[in-house]
């Protein structure tokens, strides 16, 4: 029984009751008495129909204002870049999320009813992290870190959502934090052991020359010739580390002078032909009619052209012949085409890609050098131009060199806006491009 239905009783009755004693009484007559027992009865038969009436509208106001909150949180979702959903508290269904947690979940648009959270999140420490603060008294609050397969990390902030009783789940990617991280880590430990090798031969010959071949000296020329190639390596490797450096820490600032790449491309390759010639490789320069200018680092441009052009003679035998094209395409897709997929069954991979800052259709300038080596395999092509990485084995055995050439020319590259990638066919050969926007008309002036 209604609080509203009590009141209609107790009033109708008390009012019956009265009539009633003063009828018997002989107070009132009862024809009168029935009349007030009508008259009354109406009066309270008309209050407790209006009553109804006025709290008729009442459970329409939190049904409206509950839409209102669905769709404020909708938008709210929507406005953020990172993947966010949220989770009912009653059977756990994933009830609103925005588009990048759709991407992430794997989350089509028809559906006939919100789907369960434990039927499309593949993370059971996730799971476990909302089950947790489902069961918390008032609603938990949680932040997690957890693995998506072998190469992502991601970290879960998990919030009550005031006044619904659910939960807002927004998931942060942590996979480039971490990369970089063991990146620097790998960093530091291959730099210092590029850096021990050389010192601790060093350290053994002059061992040596003190003991054992103290008195020998016709074997002093060997040790002393071994311990200046030692000594140039790692002079080779500090000035490599060093020229990262400061290109990496400039990265951000582009640069402002105007150059001729043309002029740029036939100068580093002027500087190399002594040392293609001592090892009976062919430079051949395809020159071209005309280049427009770029803007651009001079120095850096040549260190570019300089790294790529002696790699190609690097892994070259005598006899080879190692090319070197440049040209200018309508775009950077139509530059990457040129520079880096001229042969039709190579393997392939941009190993840079063209800065977005690049305006579509804007004239962009390629260089390709390609060589007649042995190729490289298909699984190092990923890994080219990270720090110190080498694939010496696939390229004719082991190679002289710091490791840091072709890191060199991608930050050099993304200095520039341009990008670099490679082809190669296994005994055919290897091409490296590079291409970078043109100048315009009111740059560089």
């Amino acid at each position: 029984m209604t609080r509203r239905t009590r009141d209609f009783a107790v009033l109708v009755l008390t009012t019956g009751t009265v009539m009633l004693i003063l009828a018997l009484t002989g107070s009132l007559g009862l024809i009168e008495a029935l009349t007030a027992m009508f008259v009354i009865g109406a009066i309270a038969a008309a209050y407790y129909v209006g009553s109804a009436a006025m709290q008729l509208p009442a459970p329409a106001k939190p049904l409206e204002a509950s839409r209102r909150e669905g769709m404020a949180l909708a938008d709210f979702l929507s406005a953020l870049p990172l993947p966010a959903f949220e989770v009912s508290r009653d059977e756990q269904r994933i009830t609103s999320f925005n588009q990048p947690a759709a991407v992430f979940l794997r989350l089509g648009q028809r559906r006939s009813a919100p789907p369960r959270a434990s039927a499309i999140i593949r993370a059971p420490a996730l799971l476990a992290a909302i089950e947790t603060c489902f069961n918390a008294a008032g609603l938990g609050s949680a932040e997690i870190e957890m693995e998506i397969g072998p190469e992502e990390q991601w970290r879960a902030h998990i919030h009550p959502i005031p006044g619904s009783g659910n939960l807002m789940v927004v998931l942060e990617d942590l996979t480039p934090v971490k990369r970089a991280a063991r990146a620097r880590a790998d960093f530091l430990a291959n730099a210092s052991h590029e850096l021990r090798t050389p010192l601790t031969a060093i350290s053994g010959f002059i061992e040596t020359m003190r003991g054992p071949a103290r008195e020998d000296k016709e074997s002093w020329d060997r040790f002393l010739s071994i311990m200046a190639g030692e000594t140039e390596r790692m002079s080779r490797l500090i000035a490599d580390l060093l020229s990262l450096s400061r290109i990496e820490s400039a990265e951000h600032v582009q640069p402002t002078a105007r150059e001729h790449f043309g002029d740029i491309v036939m100068s580093s390759v002027d500087a190399l032909q002594p040392l293609a010639s001592e090892k009976g490789v062919e430079l051949v320069f395809d020159e071209p009619e005309a280049l427009p200018a770029v803007t651009a680092n001079r120095d850096e441009l040549i260190q570019v052209v300089e790294n790529l052009v002696s790699n190609a003679i690097k892994y070259s035998k005598g006899g080879h012949k190692v090319t070197i094209r440049c040209g200018v395409a309508a775009d950077a897709f139509a530059a990457r085409t040129e520079a880096a997929q001229a042969w039709p069954d190579s393997e392939r991979m941009t190993l840079l890609q063209t800065s977005n800052r690049v305006a579509i259709n804007e004239p962009t300038v390629w260089m390709r050098v390609e060589d007649q080596g042995p190729g490289i395999e298909r699984e190092h092509l990923p890994r080219l131009g990270e720090r110190f990485y080498r694939a010496d084995q696939s390229r004719g055995g082991k190679i002289t060199g710091t490791g840091l050439g072709l890191a060199i020319v991608k930050h050099i590259m993304a200095h520039h806006r341009g990008g670099l990638a490679v082809e190669t066919v296994m005994g055919q050969g290897t091409a490296f491009g590079v291409w970078l926007p043109a100048a315009r008309e009111n740059q560089g002036v």
